[in-house]
């Protein structure tokens, strides 16, 4: 049975979003999500952010646009949720609002951002909200109606919690990037969503870049699985080892221990894998410098 490419890959997701050229695209999935008419937009090639607040890192959104009144939007496409992922969404549309402004110019020259994360799974800050797509803004606590500004303006679209009997105006868009090409063609979609449809199945027949974006979908489950499994062993091993002391500072020293376990189990797997000591420290979220060393102190461990 042929397997289809997901929208939610990132990689495929940016193909059809972001790709010079495909700005009607981009727009007429703006223009409902956002809820908005939009005369013009501009896809920004340059996705990078210095200064990611983990440390020293380089984040990248999966797309940048610019309005033509000056407005920026930036779209992140997670499948899994990561600690902090709305931080993280949030330190994005604070690099974004500053990143234009140089020293001495007036404050007049911030333009507004506008940033929207789409997730495959729900998030816990969210629990209770019944609606899939929420937008945020900074408004008075008691007058509701009452914004302070309208610079700041975050959107979260839970894809999990999608009806498919919803009635907003964005729900054919999301169905797609739900499902992709599972969700069957008509001929009353929008035609840049039949657009959106026919790059979905250009990837799905480059041989080379289907191999890519497969590579990329394993990739995402690999580190699912490590995240969701693994790091709950490492805390079974660690609450074990509390019991057993029957002290807090047992706790603390047998999650401590589980936890590097884990991560030592886990580098190895993934370097028998083949992956490389950057893929590795980028999924683990430790130093490359640790990662060398773990592999060449247990070489003869490296086994699937």
């Amino acid at each position: 049975m042929e397997r289809k490419i997901a929208v939610t890959n990132d990689m495929a997701f940016q193909q059809i979003f972001g790709k010079v050229g495909n700005e009607r695209i981009t727009k007429a999935l703006l223009e409902k999500v956002l809820n908005i008419d939009i005369d013009d937009i501009t896809l920004d090639v340059n996705k990078q952010i210095l200064g990611d607040f983990w440390g020293d890192k380089v984040g990248i959104v999966d797309i940048k646009a610019k309005l033509k009144d000056g407005t920026k939007v930036i779209i992140e496409m997670q499948v899994a949720k990561y600690k902090y992922i709305t931080q993280r969404l949030l330190y994005y549309w604070a690099k974004n609002y500053v990143e234009d402004l140089r020293k001495g110019d007036h404050y007049k020259k911030l333009d507004k951002v506008i940033a929207i994360l789409i997730i495959a799974k729900n998030l816990e800050e969210l629990e209770g909200i019944d609606n899939y797509h929420t937008k945020w803004q900074i408004r008075e606590e008691d007058e509701k109606e009452r914004k302070l500004l309208d610079d700041l303006e975050i959107h979260i679209i839970e894809l999990a919690k999608f009806n498919e009997k919803s009635k907003r105006p964005e729900s054919d868009w999301i169905k797609f990037i739900k499902e992709g090409t599972n969700m069957g063609w008509k001929e009353d979609f929008d035609k840049e969503i039949q657009a959106a449809m026919e790059e979905l199945d250009k990837i799905a027949l480059d041989p080379t870049r289907r191999a890519e974006y497969e590579a990329k979908d394993q990739y995402l489950r690999d580190k699912i699985a490590f995240t969701m499994g693994e790091i709950e062993d490492a805390r079974e091993n660690g609450r074990e080892e509390g019991r057993e002391e029957g002290r807090k500072e047992g706790r603390k020293e047998g999650k401590k221990e589980g936890k590097e376990i884990m991560i030592k189990e886990t580098a190895l797997r993934l370097k028998y894998k083949n992956y490389t000591i950057k893929q590795i420290s980028e999924l683990l979220e430790i130093d490359e410098e640790k990662v060398k060393h773990i592999i060449d102190k247990n070489r003869s461990e490296i086994k699937a």
